[in-house]
């Protein structure tokens, strides 16, 4: 059974390699065209972010933020990483939303009526 996020260091390197990018101001998303059922995604916050509670808190937003987007997705068939490349106390939750609707959609990714 498909896990619902990726975990694995394996899973992680496979779409950093293999996968596409489109890089935002604030979010970095790699993916991957995968054999799952459903999209899978992987949150990412590097420690230039800041500490432990920091980091917690990018990749809180990002979960939020795929949660809200998650039914707009074209493709079922996706392993999908996001990457923070923010501080979560020096912009709002929207700034960050708004920078990844937009690099999903010139990805092509989600659907850009929603």
């Amino acid at each position: 059974m498909q896990s619902r996020r990726l975990k694995k260091n394996s899973q992680f390197r496979l779409v950093y390699s293999e996968g596409k990018r489109e890089a935002g101001t604030k979010v970095v998303i790699y993916f991957l065209k995968h054999e799952s059922d459903s999209v899978v995604p992987g949150f990412v916050a590097s420690k230039k972010i800041g500490k432990a509670c920091q980091r917690n808190r990018a990749k809180r937003h990002m979960r939020e933020i795929f949660t809200r987007l998650k039914d707009r997705f074209n493709d079922t068939n996706l392993w999908i990483v996001f990457v923070a490349s923010f501080r979560p106390d020096e912009c709002t939750f929207h700034e960050i939303l708004a920078d990844v609707e937009s690099s999903l959609g010139r990805a092509g990714l989600i659907s850009t009526n929603g």
